[in-house]
């Protein structure tokens, strides 16, 4: 049986618009094109009025210069520019063998002292010869004072025992004047040997009054004389006193001389102990990295022999990654924009887009347009008329701005305030 032929089922044909759907269609799309245009210009109008972008940028740091610290021959290791250097890291030394300015004042103060140890010398020679001068004169005195002591001492005796006596003597002839008075009255004897009787004992009487005036007198004297004074006559100095006050002034005198020398001995020996510790500092130093940072430039290359150098000289300049920051040249119509503490994008131009987040900390402009110092890394160029310098914190260091790199210093950037 013959097999029947099925035609395939074809789709349904899409149908097309009509023309004026398509119109409709163009038409809208039209629209939301120039919507779209519109307010991309309108954005991007927004973000020129409101943002602020630099003219220039570039990341900057301060230089710290490493002077010699001493005269003398220099030699520092191998070092080059881009070198990571640790805080206190030695880079090399100087070294002094002679310092003829401190030899010359070491050699002067040995002699100064030399002559004030011979002048101490003298004074204490002059000092033993008045003290024993002083000895000698105090001696003799004393033994005067005991002589004399012993002499009124002696007078005294004596008069006492004349004392003693005429007190007898008197007792004796006031017995025999009342013995003759009696016989008077009982008319044994005559008046006239009474009366010799009583004339007897006045005059012992009298005997006795001056022999114990002379006692009290000599006991005076001797008191006077134990005391060192004198009671006889006027009172003057005899010639050894005079001359021993002479000597005690001279004793003040050379005394206080004698300190004055010996004051000024202590402060030379002192000043030879200084000038021999830094006779010893300035044979030797050691030249040590201040900070942690990274080799700037190398002013002067000493290689292996080294090179002369005086105190003061430049060795090197270093920087480090903890002091950079960004300076940005920006117009001065922009200046009411910006403020210390806005934030700011930075992006690197080296090809990363690294962005980084920053903030400002000065403007400068106006009277502050003046060259920075020699202490900055990249020093701002002549700024044009009516431009800014702004210098902006980084608030984040990326690896692209560490030691082996510069730190970042003189790198290319792009700066845009924010609002």
């Amino acid at each position: 049986m013959p097999e029947s032929i099925t035609e395939p089922k074809s789709s349904p044909t899409p149908r097309l618009p009509s023309p004026p759907d398509r119109r409709t269609f163009f038409r809208y799309a039209r629209i939301a094109l120039g919507v779209g245009l519109i307010s991309l210009a309108a954005y991007i109008l927004w973000l020129r009025n409101s943002s602020v972008s630099s003219r220039v940028g570039y990341i900057n740091g301060t230089v710290i210069k490493l002077y010699a610290p001493i005269p003398g021959v220099a030699q520092l290791k191998p070092l080059e520019p881009g070198q990571a250097l640790q805080k206190g890291q030695v880079l090399g030394e100087i070294t002094n063998d002679r310092n003829p300015e401190l030899e010359t004042d070491r050699q002067n103060l040995v002699t100064r002292l030399a002559q004030a140890e011979a002048e101490r010398a003298a004074f204490d020679a002059q000092i033993a010869s008045r003290e024993q001068v002083r000895s000698q004169i105090l001696s003799k005195a004393n033994n005067q004072q005991q002589l004399e002591e012993q002499f009124f001492q002696q007078g005294s005796d004596r008069t006492r025992n004349e004392l003693r006596q005429a007190q007898e003597s008197l007792a004796f002839a006031e017995i025999e004047a009342k013995r003759y008075q009696s016989l008077v009255e009982s008319g044994a004897v005559s008046q006239q040997l009474a009366d010799a009787a009583l004339s007897q004992a006045r005059e012992a009487r009298a005997v006795v009054a001056a022999k114990q005036n002379e006692l009290q007198r000599q006991r005076a004297s001797l008191l006077a004389i134990r005391q060192g004074l004198q009671l006889d006559s006027a009172r003057t100095l005899s010639i050894p006193e005079l001359r021993l006050l002479d000597l005690e002034k001279e004793l003040v005198d050379l005394t206080l001389k004698r300190q004055t020398v010996n004051t000024t001995i202590q402060e030379i020996r002192l000043e030879i102990i200084n000038i021999q510790e830094q006779i010893k500092l300035q044979k030797k130093a050691l030249i040590k990295a201040p900070i942690q940072g990274v080799v700037w430039s190398i002013i002067n290359r000493t290689g292996l022999l080294g090179i002369p150098l005086t105190a003061g000289d430049p060795l090197l300049e270093m920087v480090t990654c903890e002091d950079t920051w960004i300076t940005a040249l920006v117009s001065e119509r922009d200046r009411n924009r910006l403020r210390v503490g806005q934030q700011a994008d930075i992006r690197l131009l080296d090809g990363s887009n690294t962005n980084i987040l920053g903030r400002i900390r000065s403007i400068r402009g106006g009277p502050g347009k003046v060259t920075a110092g020699t202490d900055v890394a990249v020093p701002p160029p002549d700024l044009v008329r009516n431009e800014l310098e702004v210098q902006v914190s980084l608030l984040e260091k990326p690896p692209a701005l560490g030691a082996g790199n510069f730190c970042g210093i003189g790198q290319s950037v792009t700066v845009n305030f924010n609002p």
